[in-house]
């Protein structure tokens, strides 16, 4: 991964258009912004800035890696908040990480019934749409992580277990629109403003691939959702109206449903979870042990 040092003088550059400027923001010499920028383009493989004497400007390649470099700089920041949060974290609690699909359906039922034998065990249930969630684990950040594991970089010590593929739901207001239209495709969801938690390289390539796979299909899902949020209380508000379609599993709208203010769109296919658990194998405790056995009630067959 592209050093920090690195990483942040592509932004400030990047912001500022100026090394002298950008130096100063950083706290480090021009020649040492030199440095770092130059690493970071070693690291890309790319060309990143237009440079003259008294500016830089953003190459379309810069352009292109300008999200990235700032949706990796989020990442950090949440990643140092959430670890000095963990660093206060007493002992007898068992710490999760997890994505937003999970809480509902596996969270929740594990920790009630970890909760029966062991009432005083505390929890800590940290809920992001990670994107480098081993590290975090490897890292001794987490106990136990449940989610999305496209990115999984060499692990000898982690335990690794793929939970049973659940289909996700999409659902929208009694009133809206596309409940008119009959079984829809993902083409057919996308033609309304649509909401969910961060999609991840995995999902992209599976909403991609469900739009026919072609240019056309990338730039619709790159454009995909028009709000993005890992709070489902936030998602599940927006339906509030007939506007947005959110997407999830079938039971964070249980409650909805039942109270007939949203439906379920009708899909002609289906697309499932991509869902793993994951805890070193050498750091176990009575607590970890019980709480995987639980877990395990959930494994694919």
């Amino acid at each position: 991964m592209m050093n920090e040092n690195a990483l942040s003088a592509f932004l400030a550059l990047a912001e500022t258009g100026s090394f002298q400027n950008a130096a100063r923001a950083m706290g480090v010499s021009n020649a040492s912004l030199s440095r770092y920028v130059g690493q970071a383009e070693e690291h890309t493989g790319l060309v990143l800035f237009h440079r003259s004497r008294n500016s830089s400007t953003l190459t379309r390649a810069g352009q292109e890696f300008l999200p990235i470099a700032q949706a990796l700089r989020d990442d950090l920041d949440r990643y140092a908040t959430r670890v000095a949060g963990l660093r206060e974290t007493g002992p007898g609690t068992l710490l999760f990480g997890c994505g937003p699909l999970t809480t509902g359906t596996l969270i929740l039922p594990v920790l009630r019934a970890v909760r029966r034998t062991m009432p005083d065990l505390r929890f800590r249930v940290l809920v992001s749409a990670y994107a480098r969630p081993l590290d975090l684990l490897q890292a001794g950040e987490f106990d136990v992580f449940l989610g999305d594991l496209t990115y999984t970089p060499e692990a000898d010590d982690v335990e690794i277990m793929v939970m049973e593929k659940q289909p996700i739901q999409f659902v929208a207001h009694r009133d809206h629109e596309i409940h008119q239209r009959g079984p829809q495709t993902m083409a057919g969801i996308f033609d309304f403003p649509f909401a969910s938690p961060h999609l991840h390289k995995h999902w992209k390539a599976a909403l991609t691939k469900a739009l026919g796979g072609g240019a056309e299909a990338v730039e619709k899902v790159n454009a995909q959702p028009h709000i993005e949020c890992d709070d489902y209380n936030l998602l599940t508000g927006l339906l509030a109206v007939p506007d947005f379609i959110v997407g999830g599993m079938s039971n964070t709208f249980v409650e909805l449903i039942r109270a007939k203010t949203v439906k379920p769109v009708t899909m002609k296919q289906n697309l499932t979870w991509n869902i793993c658990a994951a805890r070193k194998s050498q750091n176990t405790s009575d607590a970890l042990e019980l709480c995987w056995s639980e877990l395990a009630k959930y494994r694919a067959r």
